[in-house]
């Protein structure tokens, strides 16, 4: 950047520019790749860098969503600007001056302008409907039923749309707004047969929706009867998109600049409106729709940590770790925080009150300690494979950059699960290195197991097949090995190829990955190599009951004194066992 601004035609402030330096600085670390850059795409939920930017040319693409063009258009779409706008933005990133008569570009900035007023129209009208309609008299029962008062209605600006077909379309009408910016914001529909209008929104709590600058760009609709569904948002549109926007954003002007915090993210709009009724502005809520990198990157501008407080039941859960992967790997420091008795923020404020609230807020803990105990949940009482929740445990992981806060989970990862920590790290390499998606690395990451290993060894040794030999393997053999045995059995002489074509698409495709995984062994030996891989299989069989043992032992508080001795039973019994195979 040069010291002084300096005055310069418009075409040639790309000239003056880095589209790298712009990207790297506002979105995210870029990776080079031959001569170009890639990073993650903020224009989809990217979660492998699909984004190529190059430097010589200007340009930007992504090879996923076909998103592309030069910096200017990078700024009008990532920050959902006009083009005048994007230029003053960049102008003022690079220390760039520039005549204003030159940022007369033809643009949509007048169109926007008349979105958002129809928007502020039909607002008041909802809100009025709510406050002195006749019919209002459910919605107002449901809104104090939830802790709010008719000033709480005025301030945030609730509405009510009346069970009618075409009570806002004759609005619109009488008012001579514009029926085809209502409709391309989808508060109006259009009937396919006689082409006339019929209202979006009927008998819905109305919640407007507003921006960071506190425009209303959209509305969400609550259902008053029960209809699915419950939540409703009026259409994605030229100023609104749900995969960028967060409801309660506009608050945050509310903090006159300072950085709070912490970001608490909620699920629903009453809990957001509950915790600004308290005081508590620095929250918002995604609207229907999973966290995405553009949300992650909003809430970067405003905090680097935040808060998920989402419901205790398993699409909470879900929600909630689904939100790690786009928040860490914006370099944001996630915690959760669990209410009690399965409360929302709303309905815990509005019984305990707020100083209750406050209170509770101090019992955050970082996301990750509550995944690893998710995870062993899934493990000892879902009975998810080990090798299943360590690719579940690395795939969040990998968004984490800091080295050291890393290491603190891995070890307490490896502690809980009682697995070596230079195995865990290995495989985690494994998946740091090369141009593959994460995802695809842990599909793709297929390593026999000592049963797989004698299941290989004796299909393809057709000619030394033995039915004791394969009577030893099923023993041991978990369901998806038995489905192939089954199929053996009933001809010793099939051949690898014609079992293939027997299975169902599931199975041939385990089978195919055993078939086609790498080994070297000694056909001679083979009956004694699928003996060793069965002594295997059954003492590491033993070794998973026992750590699936220990951990409910490290569990001693929630155990009874009888199911404590029943646990030491069984281990004793277990460590019997294995000294039996051993010797």
């Amino acid at each position: 950047m040069s010291s002084e601004k300096e005055y310069i035609a418009l075409e040639d402030i790309l000239s003056k520019t880095s589209i790298t330096k712009y990207i790297e600085t506002n979105w995210s670390p870029l990776r080079k790749v031959g001569s170009n850059f890639i990073t993650l795409c903020p224009f989809h939920d990217d979660k492998k860098p699909s984004l190529s930017i190059s430097e010589e040319k200007g340009l930007y693409h992504c090879f996923s969503c076909k998103a592309g063009g030069n910096l200017i258009t990078f700024v009008k779409e990532f920050k959902n600007v006009s083009s005048g706008e994007a230029i003053k933005d960049i102008c003022d990133f690079f220390d760039i001056k520039i005549e204003l008569k030159e940022l007369f570009i033809k643009d949509n900035t007048k169109k926007i302008s008349q979105l958002i007023k129809l928007n502020s129209i039909i607002a008041k009208l909802y809100n009025k409907v709510l406050i002195e309609g006749k019919s209002s008299q459910k919605a107002i029962q449901y809104l104090k039923d939830r802790g709010f008062t008719r000033k709480d209605i005025i301030d945030n600006e609730i509405g009510l749309a009346p069970e009618s077909w075409d009570f806002l379309v004759k609005f619109i009408d009488q008012r001579n707004l514009n029926l085809g910016h209502s409709e391309e914001m989808g508060l109006i529909k259009k009937k396919e047969k006689n082409h006339s209008y019929f209202d979006f929104f009927r008998n819905r709590i109305i919640f407007p929706i507003k921006n960071r600058q506190g425009n209303i760009i959209a509305f969400a609709g609550r259902s008053l009867n029960n209809e699915e569904p419950k939540y409703l948002n009026s259409k994605e549109s030229q100023i609104f998109s749900k995969r960028k926007i967060l409801y309660g954003s506009n608050k945050f002007s509310l903090l006159k600049g300072k950085k709070p915090k912490f970001v608490y993210i909620v699920e629903g709009y009453t809990d957001v409106l509950m915790m600004n009724k308290i005081g508590i502005n620095n929250v918002v809520a995604s609207m229907g729709t999973s966290l995405t990198n553009e949300h992650a990157n909003e809430i970067r501008k405003l905090s680097d940590r935040v808060v998920l407080i989402f419901d205790s039941d398993e699409a909470g859960l879900n929600a909630s770790f689904k939100s790690i992967e786009p928040l860490f790997g914006n370099g944001i420091d996630v915690y959760k925080l669990s209410l009690p008795d399965s409360f929302d923020p709303c309905d815990f404020i509005k019984i305990n009150g707020k100083s209750a609230f406050v209170n509770i807020l101090k019992n955050v803990e970082p996301i990750m300690d509550s995944y690893i105990e998710y995870l062993k949940i899934q493990y000892l009482e879902k009975n998810k494979a080990l090798n299943s929740i360590i690719n579940e445990f690395l795939s969040k992981l990998i968004y984490i950059s800091d080295v050291f806060k890393k290491d603190i989970i891995i070890n307490n990862f490896c502690s809980t699960f009682s697995v070596s920590k230079t195995e865990v790290e290995k495989k985690l390499n494994s998946l740091n290195s090369g141009s593959s998606s994460i995802d695809e690395k842990i599909k793709t990451d297929f390593h026999l197991s000592p049963i797989e290993i004698a299941l290989k060894v004796f299909v393809e040794n057709i000619k030394s097949r033995d039915a004791n030999l394969l009577k030893e393997i099923e023993e041991v053999a978990k369901p998806e090995i038995i489905k192939i045995i089954d199929i053996i059995k009933k001809d010793l002489n099939l051949e690898p190829a014609k079992i293939l074509t027997m299975l169902d698409d599931e199975s041939s495709k385990y089978f195919s990955n055993i078939l086609f995984t790498s080994t070297e062994f000694n056909n001679e030996l083979s009956a004694n190599i699928i003996k060793e891989c069965v002594v295997k299989t059954r003492l590491d069989n033993l070794k998973e009951i026992k750590r699936k043992i220990n951990m409910k032992l490290s569990n001693a508080k929630g155990l009874s004194p009888d199911d404590e001795k029943a646990l030491l039973s069984e281990l004793n019994n277990i460590i019997k066992e294995e000294k039996k195979i051993k010797s």
